[in-house]
């Protein structure tokens, strides 16, 4: 989320900050601009989805629907990686369900690939910091506060749709159960 004249977002996202309280502080430690921006540990499962101010009942129903036919998720968050240059994150394991989940709300809605990127077929994962811009941190630091934290259980029965009300400022729209 970057620029102050494009349209509010909304993205789809499983929110990890209450599986464990010190890798939820250790994510504010590591990746602080997100503590402004009203945006916990989480694994985001589409970003950006529709914008802000387009999005319909219709298009909060259908997502109702797909989400209770899909079962909770259970993984553990084992290491932390890197997306080399961009980001270190948590890594799930294991990953089949929430990579099924993950290409099914793709195919949902194929005029909004993930991060915007058509072909896009990104892992899983729980953003723990970026590793450029003004708050950059390095790999080892991610590792060396995050690692001995792990592993950590996540027990997902509900998705959530965040939403910028303003720019770079975010909120919860709604919790949708996973039903399955």
């Amino acid at each position: 989320m970057e620029h102050a004249d494009r349209p509010l977002e909304t993205f789809v996202t499983l929110v990890l900050e209450h599986a464990d309280a010190a890798l939820a502080e250790a994510h504010r430690e590591l990746y602080p601009e997100r503590v402004p921006e009203q945006i916990p540990l989480s694994l985001t499962l589409l970003y950006p989805w529709i914008p802000r101010e387009a999005v319909t009942e219709a298009d909060l129903e259908q997502l109702r629907s797909f989400f209770s036919t899909r079962r909770p998720l259970e993984f553990d968050l084992v290491r932390v990686a890197e997306f080399p240059g961009v980001v270190a994150y948590a890594v799930p394991e294991p990953d089949d369900g929430l990579r099924a989940t993950m290409r099914a709300l793709w195919a949902l809605y194929p005029e909004y690939p993930p991060y915007g990127r058509p072909g896009n077929d990104p892992a899983p994962h729980a953003t723990l910091g970026r590793l450029e811009g003004d708050y950059a941190i390095t790999l080892e630091q991610a590792r060396k506060r995050v690692e001995p934290l792990l592993p950590v259980r996540c027990e997902v029965g509900e998705v959530t749709l965040m939403e910028e009300y303003e720019p770079d400022r975010c909120r919860i729209r709604e919790n949708f159960p996973l039903g399955g």
